[in-house]
């Protein structure tokens, strides 16, 4: 899973190093995707293989010719680099996408539970501030509550792994 945030420098030569736990989180992968995001927010969006074929799997359940496949296939599959990490970690940024997200020397990795994003640092500033608002407004935490009611549910009937709860005292 891919969590946190992280700040890192592009080189002279355009490549950056994937953070460490987001490398792990690909799970010995050496191929990163990365396409701009489709929400308009101006970052990049990112994963490995898995990420992938995750897409893979839901695009093809969509009718070959319908206009939501044809734009989802155009924006991410079409639309993304293929990118190898070198022994180091290391990935070279296009050019292209290095304009489209306002990359430049400085770039912020934010994890996105299986994807990750790219940003320009100070954008990445003001889009965490909109949703720290949108995070904290009620209809926002009655959609979680109610998501998390769920699976909590789910986990009784052995859908998800229970909790494993920690009382914090030292033995």
């Amino acid at each position: 899973m891919f969590v946190s945030t992280y700040e890192s420098a592009i080189d002279a030569k355009g490549r950056v190093s994937i953070p460490a736990p987001f490398r792990a989180a690909l799970g010995g992968g050496t191929r990163i995707f990365l396409w701009p995001a489709l929400d308009g927010t101006g970052c990049l969006e990112g994963g490995g293989e898995a990420l992938m074929a995750m897409y893979r799997a839901t695009l093809t359940r969509l009718a070959p010719q319908s206009e939501v496949r044809k734009a989802l296939v155009t924006r991410i599959i079409a639309g993304s680099a293929d990118l190898k990490m070198d022994e180091t970690g290391r990935i070279k940024l296009p050019e292209e996408l290095c304009k489209a997200a306002d990359l430049t020397d400085r770039i912020k990795f934010a994890g996105n539970i299986d994807s990750f994003q790219i940003w320009n640092p100070e954008k990445h500033a003001a889009y965490n501030t909109a949703m720290a608002t949108a995070a904290a407004a009620p209809e926002t935490l009655a959609a979680f509550g109610r998501a998390y009611s769920e699976v909590l549910h789910q986990q009784g009937a052995g859908a998800y792994p229970a909790p494993i709860l920690v009382d914090g005292s030292e033995g």
